[in-house]
């Protein structure tokens, strides 16, 4: 044993060994130290799902939280938020729907730890205020379709849209730190505004024409006047035949800060105003319309400036009086604001939407269900002839917005507090 003897070598080869199935194989020693808990009941009895047995899932084992980094993070608009292992205790979820299953369909990694369950528990949920402090809803509710990805199938009415106004809007001045820059962008922009001049020898007109007058009188003179007579002058000018409607994001996620200077909110509250400014100066028809959610059953359109109203001080108050709430779900704005925008009888038709995040709300909409409604509501606006477009500050974007609008349907802005600056530019460069 103290000596290390090498062993003689073999006249033949060694001869196959039979293997037998261990009953019970050992395993190897795991950081954990209880056992998992039991399977569900359903799953011990072995009723699954039709795909859960042919289903191959990623997993990967991580620790249990200590709890005593003190970082709290916390993003509503985080589709990919799922991926990553919180110390929440699922079980006990108190929602209408059970998405537990579906919700583990969209994950690509499933994370499982062992530790034990929070001593208490927190629900934290955005209710809607009384209706004396609420917004001003107009009428009980535009019902819209909504796409259900996993059976390929349009949901009729499946969502319910709320046309509202702001309340506490009063007629309003424009921000003082915002005139020097609208003042310049309305200067730009006029040059955008087609020129009017005289349009001579007409059949019809608001004026005689003279000289088309003087030389029909000689050729009548000389006998060789034309039967096609054109005595008539009319003042007018080109005309910039399209319309755009400008979707703004206003969910809960606008009240986060950019920089030391402001929210996210007063940075689209500056860009709408600059962008109102600017479009006026053209003769464009717009309207602005802001956006957020609470579950399905309503969703929130805040009309800011209809098509046939004219900008003043009573749209300025409206813009004025936005403010952050709520949650994300795009397709049905979506949808809705391109029902608004093909009523427009002009040849082009612009849809802006601005955003700050993906698409969120409680009921499932979270995840690939709010990616694929919103594509689904973006193809048919495209398909009803009009040109989707997307200004986002998110920093992820690239990771979902070239699935939603392609690779040259967005823009990121990299630096938020030159949002309103570049938004009214941006319009430019689509429309020229």
């Amino acid at each position: 044993p103290a000596a290390a003897v090498p062993l003689p070598g073999a006249r033949r080869p060694p001869a196959p060994v039979p293997l037998w199935l261990h009953p019970a194989p050992p395993r190897p020693q795991s950081r954990l130290t209880r056992p998992l808990a039991d399977p569900p009941a359903e799953a011990a009895s072995g009723h699954t799902g039709p795909d859960d047995a042919a289903r191959k899932r990623q997993a990967e084992r991580v620790d249990d939280p200590d709890g005593k980094r003190g970082l709290l993070a916390f993003r509503l608009e985080s589709m990919f938020s799922w991926t990553e292992y919180v110390k929440v205790d699922r079980c006990d979820d108190d929602s209408e729907d059970d998405q537990a299953r579906s919700n583990a369909d969209d994950l690509r990694v499933l994370s499982v730890a062992r530790g034990k369950a929070p001593a208490t528990k927190l629900r934290f949920d955005l209710d809607l205020p009384s209706a004396g402090q609420d917004d001003i809803p107009l009428g009980d509710g535009i019902p819209v379709p909504e796409w259900d990805w996993k059976r390929g199938v349009l949901l009729p009415d499946h969502c319910r849209v709320q046309l509202m106004l702001p309340r506490g809007a009063v007629p309003a001045e424009l921000p003082a730190h915002l005139r020097v820059t609208a003042r310049r962008l309305r200067a730009q922009f006029e040059q955008l505004r087609p020129v009017r001049s005289w349009l001579r020898g007409l059949p019809d007109g608001a004026d005689i024409d003279l000289d088309a007058w003087l030389a029909h009188r000689a050729e009548r003179m000389n006998g060789t006047a034309s039967g096609d007579v054109r005595l008539y002058r009319d003042f007018r000018g080109g005309v910039r035949d399209l319309a755009c409607l400008l979707l703004a994001d206003l969910s809960l996620s606008t009240d986060a800060w950019v920089g030391e200077h402001g929210r996210v909110i007063d940075v689209i509250r500056d860009a709408l105003h600059l962008f109102a400014e600017a479009l006026a100066a053209t003769g464009d028809r717009y309207a602005l319309y802001g956006f957020s959610s609470r579950r399905r059953e309503h969703v929130r359109l805040l009309a800011l400036k209809a098509f046939d109203e004219r900008h003043d001080a009573g749209i300025r108050g409206r813009i004025a009086a936005i403010r952050p709430g709520y949650y994300t779900r795009m397709g049905a704005a979506i949808r809705h604001a391109t029902t608004l925008l093909g009523r427009e009888p002009a040849s082009r038709r612009i849809l802006i939407l601005l955003t700050d995040g993906k698409p969120n709300d409680l009921d499932r909409y979270e995840g690939r269900w709010g990616i694929e409604d919103t594509r689904a509501a973006i193809r048919e606006a495209r398909e009803a002839g009009l040109q989707p477009f997307c200004v986002t500050i998110d920093e992820q974007a690239h990771d979902y917005l070239p699935y939603l609008f392609g690779t040259q349907g967005w823009v990121l802005i990299r630096k938020p507090a030159e949002l309103p600056r570049e938004l009214p530019l941006l319009y430019a460069r689509l429309t020229g």
